[in-house]
């Protein structure tokens, strides 16, 4: 899974774009789209400084978004859900786009 192609897709699943261009003050919808993005890269076997280089940030931002996303799931099983919803277009996207 190449990183460029999760974070198209997380855009269009969470229908906010621009998700490595950082903002001063993001919305919480915004970040959980990246968040669930870092935690997706790891899942699959990227190291977090590969996925930090990628999203321009530090490991810790990284191990903070994975941690998050851990939290949701682990509390909220709606969460959980919208996860799983969203790894399924993920593999269906690249599927569908060769890669």
């Amino acid at each position: 899974m190449k990183l460029k192609l999760l974070e198209e897709v997380a855009a269009l699943f969470y229908a906010t774009p621009n998700l490595r261009h950082r903002r001063e003050r993001e919305d919480t919808h915004r970040k959980k789209a990246r968040h669930v993005c870092q935690w997706v890269a790891f899942d699959a076997g990227y190291t977090k400084s590969d996925i930090a280089r990628f999203w321009g940030m530090d490991r810790g931002a990284i191990y903070y978004g994975c941690k998050m996303v851990n939290n949701r799931i682990d509390t909220d099983p709606a969460e959980k859900e919208e996860l799983m919803d969203f790894m399924k277009v993920v593999a269906k996207y690249i599927k569908e786009h060769g890669h």
